[in-house]
């Protein structure tokens, strides 16, 4: 175990998230806290911002449209190039193989569909060197969970609201934390954070009644993700059992808003 922290503490220092917060560290006289944080978000920035820039641990994979129909002959559907991240940061300290395959197995199939594109059980074997049937016991795993994994022999068994957004919203709701729900859906807990703030305003908007286009000209969200959330709001906002969690939800938005602007929500909108 203490050469597997060695091992991994070696490859931390040769990653660019180290490079960048050593950077800040000795340059600019930022705190480690604070040089950690700056970098992770212009690393998160550069993940999902350029379509054609690729950060440390990405690649591209060509796969087949998510609307390509089952049974259509491979050499028949459309294709669609998708940036995969197959080590990330936060990888690094995931120790155990299987977690490590769990974490990897949704990251990337989510990160195909985000880009339409669907990745099938054969390809997920092939990125994560692995076989098929240690594949399909993951994603069994993932469904008792309630977490349904976009693969392509899957994706038909998918309903409305069930992004990688609206499960970790979900898995908040049901009281996992944010450390936890980003090592279940293998995201930086930065992600999981933004995806809170995002669903708080919803939430807000929705009690005062705001229409979902308003709401989504407001917040720049995508009104596929703002229906989700309207939909998970619906769902949990009359049962009791998750009162609590909903309290919590509305300090997390009274903090937020005073943080942002200090003023009405009319503002924060």
């Amino acid at each position: 175990m203490a050469k597997k922290h060695f091992l991994s503490h070696r490859l931390k220092t040769k990653s660019q998230l180290f490079f960048l917060i050593s950077r800040f560290c000795t340059h600019y006289s930022l705190s480690l806290a604070e040089s950690e944080l700056l970098s992770r978000e212009i690393l998160d920035e550069i993940a999902h911002g350029s379509s054609e820039t690729l950060a440390d641990g990405q690649m591209w994979y060509t796969t087949i449209h998510q609307d390509e129909p089952a049974g259509k002959p491979l050499s028949q559907c459309r294709k669609v190039r998708v940036k995969l991240t197959t080590h990330a940061p936060d990888d690094i300290e995931i120790l155990d193989l299987h977690t490590k395959k769990s974490v990897l197995l949704h990251r990337l199939a989510w990160e195909a569909l985000d880009q339409q594109g669907l990745l099938a059980v054969e390809d997920i074997t092939r990125l994560l060197h692995t076989s098929e049937k240690t594949i399909r016991r993951l994603v069994a795993e993932y469904r008792k969970r309630g977490i349904f994994i976009p693969l392509r022999g899957y994706y038909k068994d998918i309903g409305p609201g069930t992004s990688h957004k609206a499960q970790a919203i979900r898995l908040f709701l049901k009281g996992y934390p944010p450390s936890k729900i980003a090592a279940i859906l293998g995201h930086h807990i930065q992600s999981i954070e933004r995806y809170l703030d995002d669903f708080c305003i919803v939430m807000m908007a929705l009690e005062e009644g705001y229409s979902v286009p308003r709401i989504c000209r407001q917040t720049k969200l995508s009104e596929r993700l703002v229906r989700e959330y309207q939909a998970i709001y619906s769902e949990y906002t009359n049962n009791p059992e998750y009162e609590p969690v909903l309290v919590r939800l509305r300090e997390r938005l009274a903090y937020l808003l005073k943080k942002k602007t200090g003023g009405p929500v009319e503002e924060a909108l």
